[in-house]
Formats: structure tokens, sequence, C-alpha cells
């Protein structure tokens, strides 16, 4: 089963007596694929929520909303002052979150949890005992995870992607698995539909400006949606009539391009460009165009996998270098 790790943001004063030799040195035995969490907290349940806390720092969550805790600490039996501020994400979905030693000392709990931080195909395969059904997604089944899960079981495993508080997981078998943003990223694929291309360099630098030529060699509506390597999904045009025709986004007559960026203090940027054509006119009104601001909207990668397995696409992946 999963845990729901609700996380808060804890700011306290508060007086500390001796901590254990394990909590102080912090050097619990444990493989090199585990993470140790520590707390400590009046409350034991507190106590967890700043172990799990740090784990979910660790592993780079996004910040999605924070609750604030007042920790009495009037007591007189503390001989320490300790100011603790934690910070992370609220309700991140962690699989074999587990104590890993906890103790009370003065009215105080000091507490270390672990966390197996193994590749997401190792997880699932450690994890589940998949039913053999028919799950054959054009998308997915080429992509590197879905390879590697079908080589151990010998079939696909049904499986659905979605997000929840700006993180992506994916449900197999009834569990879920938190899909990290390096792993989000190694869901992207280079495929192409004969009738469909998308005419863009494979690598461009910082800053540079660019066009997207797609061209589209049946009869349908096409899209283009572009999935940043953040998770984020966003339409460029959507159900645009065309048959054996060639669309260039953005208009050059009107713009100088799209401009490649990569975030502050990274190296690289991997995003994936999705030309979509459909059959009949799909509602794609939940994906926010590309020059709205409501990224907290816009985790709609599942919505789009579930659009592939309708429509016709072609896939590219950009990489963007300093």
């Amino acid at each position: 089963m999963f845990k729901i790790l609700t996380i808060f943001l804890v700011t306290s004063t508060i007086l500390i007596a001796s901590p254990p030799q394990w909590y102080s040195t912090q050097n619990l035995p444990h493989t090199q694929s585990q993470i140790i969490g520590y707390g400590q907290a009046k409350e034991l349940n507190i106590a967890k929520q700043n172990a799990k806390s740090e784990i979910a720092e660790m592993i780079q969550t996004n910040i999605d909303s924070i609750t604030i805790i007042d920790i009495d600490s009037s007591t007189d039996k503390y001989d320490k002052d300790v100011n603790r501020t934690i910070k992370t994400s609220s309700s991140v979905r962690l699989n074999g979150l587990r104590v890993l030693k906890q103790e009370r000392v003065d009215d105080v709990w000091f507490v270390a949890i672990v966390y197996d931080n193994l590749p997401l195909t190792q997880k699932i395969i450690n994890s589940i005992n998949p039913k053999r059904e028919n799950f054959n997604h054009p998308y997915l089944t080429h992509t590197t995870l879905f390879k590697a899960l079908k080589e151990h079981f010998g079939f696909y495993p049904k499986a659905e992607i979605y997000a929840q508080n700006g993180q992506y997981y994916i449900a197999i078998d009834n569990q879920q698995f938190l899909i990290s943003q390096q792993e989000f990223v190694e869901l992207f694929s280079n495929q192409e539909h004969q009738n469909i291309k998308i005419k863009l360099k494979d690598r461009l630098k910082n800053n540079d400006l660019y066009f997207v030529d797609t061209e589209f060699k049946e009869f349908g509506f096409a899209s283009l949606f572009l999935v940043s390597h953040t998770g984020t999904v966003v339409s460029m045009f959507r159900n645009i009539e065309l048959i054996d025709a060639t669309f260039t986004y953005p208009n050059k007559k009107e713009y100088d391009g799209l401009r490649a960026e990569i975030e502050n203090g990274a190296k690289q940027s991997r995003d994936m460009f999705v030309a979509l054509l459909c059959k009949k006119k799909e509602d794609i009104g939940l994906f926010n165009q590309v020059s709205t601001e409501l990224e907290k909207d816009s985790f709609r990668f599942g919505n789009l996998l579930d659009l592939m397995g309708r429509c016709a696409f072609s896939t590219k992946i950009l990489t963007i270098v300093e």
C-alpha cells in the first residue's frame, strides 16, 4: 500500500536535552539506495513528519502548500535552544517509508525514517505482481520504462499516469509510485508517424530563437503541444482542420520565434513536442495555452496520453544546452 506523506512547515524554538548518540551522529547504517530523514518534536507524529520532510527535500519535490504548526516549548525540561525550519512539498505519495529508529528522551521524540530511493523501474518490479491484461498504449509501450517492464514481466502491465499536487505518479496493480522529475524526462521518446512530421533541430543553445514546422499528410484536426522537463503541458495550436498541409508555430510574420530556455543553474533541459492529428475534434480545453501562466493546472501529461491513445501522433525531443 502507498502512504500519503503530508509535510508541514514547522517553525519552533525548543530546548533539547541530550539527543541519542544515533541521532547526534545521523550515521545509521543504510544501503546506497536508501535515504534517511531525521526529525524531532514533543509529539511523535510531528517528529515523523519532520523526518519525512527531510526525505522529500532530498528527492527535490516541489513546494505546493504549507501548514503551520505551533509547538508548545514552554516546558523547562530542555537545556538547549534549537531553531528549526522545514519546508517541503505537501501530500507527496511515497512507497516504502518505514521507521528505522525512534526514541524518547525527556519528553522529546527523536525519529529516523528510511525511504528506498530505487530507480522507478526497480520499485515497480519489487512491488507488484500484475495481471496479464491487454495494455498496448501506442506511445507508452515504446518508452524505456515500459520496455524494461515488458522484459521483466513478459508483457506490458496496465498503467495510468496522473498528476496530483504538482507531482506525477504511475498507478500499476492498485499501487501508486512517485515519478521524480528525472524519471519523468525519461518517459520522453522520439516517435514519428508516417503522416505527421515535426521539423525542429534536436539541440539548441539557451536563448536561441526557433520555430516549429509541422506537416500533416492526411485529413484531421491538428494540435501541437509542448511537454516541459518540469512536467507542464501547454498547447501551441489546437484543433486546426487540415489535409495535406504544413503549419508553422509561431507565425513568422508576427513573431521572432520561440525562445529556448533552461532554468538558472541547470546545464541543459529536455522538452518534448507532440503533434496530434485526430479524426474528430477533441475536447482540448483542459490544456492551457502557451501564453498562460497557470502552472499548477498544467500538469496534464496523463490527459495528453489519453488523446495519444485515440489519435495519430508524432513526438520530437528538444535538448537545450548552455
